[in-house]
């Protein structure tokens, strides 16, 4: 039985052989029978297979290069972005300092008697019951207690309390340990403004020892009186936002908001001197 097999299968390769040799001749010869043919249907679907396959390996090359052309392009363009970003920073920058420097030489022109130091503020201090602030100016730099701290504006920020060699430390005038003598503008009115811990957490100080039957209007400009020597006269210390009575009813006092934008300070000025001579604290 075995031996009959072998010789089925010998002679089933035989006949293969002879018709893959057949087909082969007959391409070649360019000719057609009824070997190419059965050839040709047989292996069609996986010509077309691969055929196909190469057109999808084709297709995504190209994808692949589009994909790393569009990643590159991507890349430049953030770089470009970028150096955008810088360019409007850059220029914001030096147009907050154009501004401030024109702020400051307006200062100078219209206090030629003061004395000015720029200083930054380096830390805040302030919490639910003070508001301080230190500055990378001090004793080396000419600061002593008691300097008057002021805006590019003239605004009124605070007073030197503590001087290091190489810094000092500002209480602002909204702090509750804060008094200034202060002036109605439309008025003339003198009074006191100092901080308040019921002002404190909304950044507003108040108006006190105000005389009997004066008259304090909602949007009136406060200035320093310059009483007390620490405050020159004429400071803006801020705007009237507020009228309300002391315990009792007895007499009334103002909320004044300060012109000073605390939250956004970032530089300032001391007031070495002012006037004849260096004041005291």
């Amino acid at each position: 039985m075995r031996k009959v097999l072998k010789t089925v299968g010998l002679t089933l390769l035989a006949a293969l052989v002879i018709v893959l040799a057949l087909t082969v001749l007959g391409r070649l010869a360019g000719r057609e029978n009824i070997f190419t043919r059965s050839f040709q249907s047989l292996t069609a679907p996986v010509e077309k297979l691969f055929s196909s396959g190469a057109g999808k390996l084709e297709e995504l090359r190209a994808a692949l290069r589009d994909y790393d052309e569009l990643k590159a392009e991507n890349e430049a363009l953030k770089a470009q972005i970028a150096d955008m970003e810088t360019e409007v920073r850059q220029s914001q920058g030096a147009n907050a300092e154009n501004d401030r420097l024109r702020q400051l030489l307006e200062l100078k022109r219209s206090h030629t008697d003061y004395k000015l130091l720029d200083a930054s503020i380096i830390s805040w201090g302030s919490s639910n019951w003070s508001s301080t602030f230190d500055l990378d100016k001090g004793s080396f730099s000419g600061v002593e207690v008691g300097d008057c701290v002021i805006t590019s504006n003239g605004f009124v920020v605070g007073v030197v309390t503590e001087t290091g060699l190489y810094s000092c430390s500002v209480r602002t005038l909204i702090d509750p340990r804060a008094a200034m003598g202060a002036t109605v503008h439309s008025n003339g009115l003198t009074a006191v403004a100092e901080g308040d811990f019921s002002l404190l957490a909304g950044g507003q100080l108040k108006l006190t020892y105000v005389f009997e039957n004066s008259v304090l209007e909602l949007g009136d400009t406060v200035l320093t009186s310059g009483a007390g020597g620490v405050y020159p006269a004429g400071l803006v210390i801020g705007k009237i936002s507020g009228i309300a009575s002391d315990e009792g009813g007895y007499g009334q006092y103002g909320i004044v908001t300060p012109s000073a934008e605390l939250e956004s300070l970032s530089q300032v000025f001391l007031i070495l001197e002012y006037g004849e001579a260096q004041h005291e604290g």
